[in-house]
C-alpha cells in the first residue's frame, strides 16, 4: 500500500467520531489491519461481519477470542444485529477494511436512504463517499490492503482478489481444503462427495473430475476446479 494512501487513512480517522473496522467472519484475524487499529485507538469498534457464512461453533470461537474487545456481529447481507450497532454510532463514522468484507452493503444497512455501490468484485469502491446515516454521517473508504499482507493465498482466502483472477488459484484453493480437513470436514465432504481423508490436492483433483472439469486427453483442469471450489466458499455454499 502506498504510503500516501496512509496519510488519507490517517486524516478519515483523525476526523472520524467512531471507526468500524469490518472483518470477515471466516478469517477475522487474518483481515484485521494492525496499523488502522493503532490509529483509531479509543474510537474503533470491530465489525465482525458475515456471520451467516460461518457455523455457530466458529462463531462461539469468536466470541471466545474477541471478549476482550469492543465488537459487534453482524450479517449486512441480512441485517443480523444490525440495530445493536448503530446504537453505538454518532457524528462522523468512518467504515474501513480489507476489499469485498461487505462494507458497502453494511453501509447500505445502516443509512437512511443513501447509497454505497455495491458489487461481489473485490476492490470495487475506489473513492470516499459521504452516505447519511440516523444521527450520524458515513465515510465509505477504499478497500484497504497492507502493503505487507499482500499474498495471493491470505487475499484470496478473505475474497480480497477474485478468483479468475488469481495467478494460482490452486494454491489458494488446496489451502482452503486444507482448512476445512482440519475444522469442518464433514460439511465439506459431504458437500463435494469427496473423502476427506485425502490430502488437500487429491481431494481438489477429485472434485474436478467429480465437476467433470477436464481439460484434453482426460487430464483434470485444476485451474478450473480450484476456481470453482473459491467461488462455491465466497458465495457461502460450504462454511468452516
Amino acid at each position: 500500500m502506498k504510503q500516501g494512501f496512509w496519510i488519507v487513512v490517517k486524516k478519515i480517522v483523525r476526523d472520524a467520531d467512531i471507526v468500524l473496522e469490518v472483518l470477515d467472519a471466516r478469517f477475522p484475524n487474518i483481515t484485521r489491519v494492525t496499523r488502522l487499529e493503532k490509529m483509531a485507538k479509543g474510537k474503533l469498534i470491530l465489525v465482525i461481519n458475515k456471520v451467516d457464512l460461518v457455523s455457530k461453533k466458529t462463531l462461539e470461537k469468536i466470541k471466545m477470542e474477541f471478549k476482550n474487545s469492543k465488537y459487534v456481529l453482524v450479517s449486512s447481507k441480512n441485517s443480523k444485529n444490525i440495530f445493536e450497532l448503530i446504537k453505538f454510532l454518532k457524528g462522523k463514522v468512518a467504515v474501513i477494511g480489507y476489499p469485498n468484507t461487505g462494507k458497502s452493503t453494511l453501509i447500505n444497512r445502516l443509512s437512511s436512504g443513501g447509497k454505497a455501490k455495491t458489487s461481489s468484485e473485490s476492490g470495487f469502491t475506489h473513492g470516499k463517499q459521504l452516505i447519511a446515516g440516523k444521527g450520524f454521517m458515513l465515510m465509505d473508504t477504499p478497500g484497504i490492503v497492507p502493503f505487507g499482507d499482500r499474498d495471493e493465498v491470505r487475499l484470496g482466502l478473505v475474497s480480497g482478489i477474485s478468483p479468475s483472477k488469481l495467478e494460482n488459484p490452486d494454491l489458494v484453493a488446496t489451502k482452503l481444503i486444507y482448512i476445512f480437513k482440519k475444522n469442518n470436514p464433514l460439511q465439506f465432504g459431504n458437500y463435494y462427495g469427496v473423502d476427506m481423508t485425502l490430502d488437500s490436492y487429491s481431494i481438489l483433483l477429485e472434485i474436478g473430475k467429480n465437476r467433470h472439469m477436464l481439460l484434453k486427453k482426460g487430464e483434470i483442469d485444476e485451474r478450473r476446479a480450484s476456481i470453482s471450489v473459491l467461488e462455491d466458499w465466497h458465495k457461502g455454499k460450504v462454511k468452516l
